[in-house]
């Protein structure tokens, strides 16, 4: 009679084995899960940049166009119908702006005071729906949210002014014919995050 000489993993060989495979595993996935994360972090933080920078721009192509029509620098919605002190960006407040693609639009650009303005630093709130972007059907960011083929995104922006000061040790002054201006966007995608940036908007061809 013939000895079998073969070798066989025991249980315990083998329960060590799948624990050590599970470790590895266990590891891949954190790794693919945290490399998901982040591209997805970088691909919001990227898009909120370029609209918080957009924003900018558009103030600066409405200082533009007021200079073209002989108009003050600040109007908010440059045409030949503003006149008001109204009509111009008010110190201390906050405006949703977009490009206006109405046919009826005396501007392309439409500037619109938040009135009712909230934002909360830890959660999105239903209080700033006046300020949550949207696409429309031609994948056009828009504040319509209400129109119901157009689609939700995770994006909030505006934009607020601010007066221009210079301190100098004791003394604290307001430049003229300049605003600050902070252009913001917030979105929540597991958690809250925001991107702003700031710029000085002046009268140049005044000063």
């Amino acid at each position: 009679m013939k000895k079998n000489n073969k070798k066989a993993f025991s249980i315990i060989e083998v329960l060590i084995g799948i624990f050590i495979f599970s470790l590895w595993m266990v590891g891949v996935y954190a790794i693919i899960s945290s490399t998901l994360r982040v591209n997805d972090y970088n691909e919001n933080y990227i898009i909120a940049s370029n609209l918080s920078r957009w924003q900018l721009e558009m103030v600066r192509n409405i200082r533009d166009s007021n200079y073209i029509i002989l108009k003050p620098y600040n109007l908010k919605n440059p045409n030949w119908t503003s006149f008001l002190d109204s009509d111009k960006f008010e110190f201390w407040k906050k405006y949703i702006i977009n490009n206006d693609y109405s046919n009826t639009a005396l501007f392309p650009i439409k500037v619109t005071e938040l009135t009712d303005f909230w934002e909360w630093l830890s959660e999105i709130s239903w209080k700033m729906l006046n300020y949550k972007l949207c696409l429309d059907s031609n994948n056009r960011y828009t504040y319509d949210c209400v129109t119901v083929w157009n689609k939700e995104t995770n994006f909030y922006k505006y934009i607020s002014v601010e007066e221009v000061k210079y301190s100098s040790w004791w003394v604290v002054e307001t430049i003229a014919n300049s605003f600050l201006l902070k252009s913001k966007v917030i979105w929540f995608k597991k958690w809250y995050h925001e991107f702003e940036i700031k710029s000085i908007i002046t009268d140049w061809k005044r000063l």
